[in-house]
């Protein structure tokens, strides 16, 4: 009987052994799925970029109307975020643009993958977009967009060694808590 329960509690530990690697190489590949939708939402934001900056010279759209246009074109939550702006802006609601801007940068950094400096960007371009002059949401627009372009050269660089540093240190981090369970 002793050796039962001597068998069965190997047996218990390598299991819990098992778990805590998985669940370590888990946070690694979570990590590593952050970081390249993060990647793939900066691209997303170029798109809108783009096509914003096509609206405003090209067709003198509004903001409102050229939020909404450009918005529908993109099926991803920048896209649904910057339709939900030209909405707002469109429904009047007695807000101000800047105040519409902030709340909505607020929902986006909840339901994106974008971080702190990503968010200041967009801060920064939405305060001046909120000249009425059209050359000066041009040239936001444009710098906005340079900006993007490093953002994502310097994140595509770095992309394939967070990615193995994640998972290393994931897994790392199951091993070093397995060695102090034991």
């Amino acid at each position: 009987m002793n050796e039962f329960l001597m068998h069965r509690e190997t047996v218990c530990k390598l299991f819990g052994i098992v778990c805590i690697l998985i669940a370590g190489a888990g946070c690694g590949a979570y990590y590593s799925r952050r970081l390249r939708q993060q990647l793939e939402q900066l691209r997303q934001l170029q798109q809108l970029v783009q096509l914003l900056h096509g609206e405003i010279k090209y067709q003198c759209s509004t903001l409102p109307e050229a939020f909404e246009r450009c918005g529908r074109q993109i099926d991803s939550e920048c896209g649904d975020w910057l339709q939900r702006i030209g909405q707002r802006l469109n429904a009047m609601e007695g807000t101000g643009f800047l105040e519409i801007w902030e709340q909505q940068l607020k929902e986006l950094k909840e339901r994106t993958e974008l971080n702190a400096v990503h968010i200041e960007e967009l801060r920064r371009l939405g305060s001046q977009l909120s000249y009425p002059d059209k050359d000066t949401q041009l040239g936001a627009l444009e710098l906005y967009q340079q900006r993007l372009r490093q953002q994502e050269e310097t994140l595509t660089k770095e992309l394939p060694g967070k990615r193995k540093l994640g998972t290393a240190l994931g897994l790392l981090g199951s091993i070093f808590l397995v060695l102090v369970l034991i």
